[in-house]
Formats: C-alpha cells, structure tokens, sequence
C-alpha cells in the first residue's frame, strides 16, 4: 500500500464486523482495540495520516459528546465496557451499532456488504 487513499476504512471495518475471529480472535471490543492500536502505529511508519479517519472522528465525537470528557483522562473503549457491564462482546456489538450510527448521522454513509471471498483479499499490507 502506497497511499492511505488505497485502504478503504469502511470496507475494512465491515470486515471486521463479519468476521472479528480473522481479525482479532472474536467478538472482543479489548482486542478489537489492541488490533486498531496496532494498525495506527503500523500506519505511522508508512504515512504522514492516518487512514482511519472515520474511526477517529467517531471517537472524537464519542469523547466530546458522550463520555463529555476533553481532557482524555477517560477512554471510549473503557466507558462502553462500563455501560455493558464489562461484557466484552456486548461491548464489541455496541461499538459497532455506535460506529454505524455516527457514519449514517455524520456523513450518510454505513458499513459495506461483504462477501466472503472479498475478505481475505482486502488485508492490508503495511
């Protein structure tokens, strides 16, 4: 991958969302984390960006508004655990209920459909 224009976020996360085992092992909001974490530091050997930008301005949004905390101190990942009582694949579920939400209200967007052969072929390389 050369340019971030060439890694398609939204299909990248309906991947994720079809089949979380390939990508973080299950339906883990914590390993969901640890794997994005992962992918933004690979992400910042490669480009001057980051090419998920629909899932930082989610999280942005999510700090501000939700959590209402700007100083950092509390973390988007811990409050929906929280709210789920510390369910970690209830918590995966509603991340991506929250994170489709936002696409719809922010941009008029959603989440593609994905076959499964498109999966395998989309990982990205770094």
């Amino acid at each position: 991958m050369k340019d971030t224009k060439d890694f398609d976020e939204l299909k990248f996360f309906a991947e994720v969302k079809k089949r979380p085992g390939m990508y973080c092992g299950g339906s883990s909001l914590r390993s969901l984390r640890d794997y994005i974490s992962g992918m933004e530091y690979a992400f910042s050997f490669s480009f001057d960006e980051s090419p998920l930008r629909y899932f930082n301005a989610f999280i942005n949004r999510y700090q501000t508004e939700t959590i209402k905390d700007t100083n950092g101190y509390a973390c988007w990942w811990n409050h929906l655990l929280y709210i789920c009582g510390n369910d970690d694949r209830e918590a995966f579920d509603r991340f991506f209920v929250l994170f489709e939400r936002y696409l719809h209200d922010a941009y008029q967007a959603g989440l593609p459909t994905v076959k499964k052969t498109e999966i395998i072929d989309t990982i990205p390389e770094v």
